[in-house]
């Protein structure tokens, strides 16, 4: 599974692969329409030097992609549902992680909703750990902080 850097013309299906598996995680929950913010966010994250979003393609354009910010923040990992369990998650974390190794950084945070028990599991198996750190999110259920140690 090739990996390889998102570019300008993937903002709309990043925001598409965004919406469609949060819809999925959050099930009933009512979500504005944010289609605007996303393709502004998606759309600066790829042209800004200090972030790099990987993604990587199936036969009609990007399925799956992964956002990194300053500093050392893995902001969002997506995959289409339709393609989950197909290893597309597991590539885009490593390009991360290795992404960050390169750059010379050695520890990496993101937030997971409490709520979100695959990715949980998806990031406590690929050696995240919790940092006790949390902060409100939907449903009553918190975002929790996890960290890895880049080696």
């Amino acid at each position: 599974m090739e990996v390889r850097t998102a570019r300008t013309e993937d903002v709309d299906a990043l925001v598409t692969i965004h919406q469609v598996a949060r819809r999925t995680y959050y099930g009933d929950l009512e979500i504005p329409d944010d289609t605007r913010e996303l393709r502004d966010a998606y759309t600066i994250s790829i042209q800004a030097t200090d972030r790099l979003v990987l993604c990587v393609d199936g036969a009609h354009g990007p399925f799956g992609f992964v956002s990194l910010g300053p500093p050392a923040r893995l902001v969002g990992l997506y995959v289409d549902p339709a393609h989950w369990l197909r290893g597309a998650g597991g590539a885009l974390h490593d390009a991360g992680v290795a992404a960050w190794r390169e750059a010379g950084i050695t520890e990496g945070q993101l937030e997971v909703w409490d709520g979100n028990d695959r990715a949980k599991a998806f990031y406590l198996r690929r050696g995240w750990q919790p940092s006790g750190d949390r902060r409100d999110g939907p449903l009553g259920r918190d975002f929790v902080v996890l960290g890895l140690k880049v080696v």
